[in-house]
């Protein structure tokens, strides 16, 4: 093949990947489906309780404090279950391990499911406690709206599933 040839081929296929690249960063930057629930950038939770439930700016200070103190201890926590979760899914392989083996660990994965699902339990009630009586039923219904969107797939798959 002559150099003419393979040069022209070359220049050809790095266009083509040009174009392709800017198609696909056009989509990302201009077609993206915006992400529904609420904020996880910024202050987050913060500014909608404060814009949606009408926390003060003192009540947003010390939200922000306890949730500080909650990261700190909810963090080891997940890290912790992680880790048994790792161990059980490390034994797919292992033919040789026990249904009962398989229990243990799942059941150390429950236990430490449980210590987190109430120490999150615990801090909401306590952030609760932040809340005026016009503010709790707002404050109520985005903790009910935030947690419903925290099972669900972030496409919407959950509900196509439901209906089958």
């Amino acid at each position: 093949m002559s150099n003419g040839k393979t040069n022209r081929g070359l220049l050809v296929i790095i266009i083509a990947l040009l174009l392709t690249n800017v198609a696909v960063l056009g989509y990302f930057l201009w077609y993206k489906k915006k992400p529904s629930g609420y904020p996880h950038r910024g202050n987050g939770i913060a500014d909608v309780l404060k814009k949606d439930a009408g926390f003060s700016d003192e009540q947003v200070a010390k939200y922000k404090e306890m949730r500080d103190k909650q990261r700190q201890t909810i963090r080891p926590m997940f890290d912790d279950m992680r880790k048994s979760k790792d161990s059980l899914f490390s034994q797919i392989n292992n033919e040789q391990i026990s249904d009962s083996a398989i229990s243990v660990i799942a059941d150390q994965i429950a236990r430490k499911q449980r210590a987190i699902d109430l120490q999150t339990f615990t801090y909401f009630r306590s952030v609760r406690k932040l809340c005026t009586s016009d503010q709790l039923p707002k404050y109520d219904s985005i903790v009910l709206k935030m947690l419903k969107g925290m099972g669900q797939s972030p496409k919407g798959d959950d509900k196509k599933n439901e209906k089958k």
